[in-house]
């Protein structure tokens, strides 16, 4: 799907860049949300020429309308570490990642929230959903569609 490849060259770049401009930020050990946040900026700006241009992309976004957003699993509420969606509807979300950093690995929890997110069957029907850890050297990703593992992402 040439989509899915646009939306994954997206990813693979923003990582890139912010292990290019922000490796203090991975070697210091600071917060996740940090490294989020410049995530999110070079995805917001990259995505700006292509068919995701009017696409929404939040960090931390926990509304379904005026709910919050609930799973199976997390009954209580979520907080995505980052989407890309159109607000207000659940007709077009794309994409939700959840971050872990090299210091904090463990992404069980986040498995099951991609599994929950990404099912045809469920609420929000995310196409794809990427576990992405933050290692020292570089990143690796998991890949969920559909509550399926369907790849790894290696970066270089």
């Amino acid at each position: 799907m040439k989509s899915k490849n646009i939306l994954l060259n997206i990813v693979v770049s923003a990582l890139s860049r912010v292990y290019k401009d922000h490796s203090y930020l991975i070697e210091n050990r600071v917060s996740e949300r940090s490294i989020v946040f410049w995530f999110g900026i070079y995805v917001y700006d990259l995505k700006k020429d292509t068919f995701l241009k009017d696409f929404d992309l939040d960090i931390e976004y926990n509304r379904n309308k005026v709910d919050q957003k609930r799973t199976q699993n997390f009954p209580n509420g979520s907080f995505p570490d980052l989407i890309l969606h159109k607000r207000g509807t659940n007709d077009s979300n794309l994409l939700i990642i959840e971050f872990k950093t090299w210091w904090n690995e463990n992404n069980s929890n986040d498995l099951i929230k991609l599994q929950d997110f990404t099912s045809a069957k469920g609420k929000y029907k995310f196409k794809i959903g990427l576990s992405i850890l933050i290692d020292k050297e570089k990143p690796f990703g998991i890949i969920l569609e559909n509550r399926k593992v369907v790849g790894r992402m290696l970066y270089v």
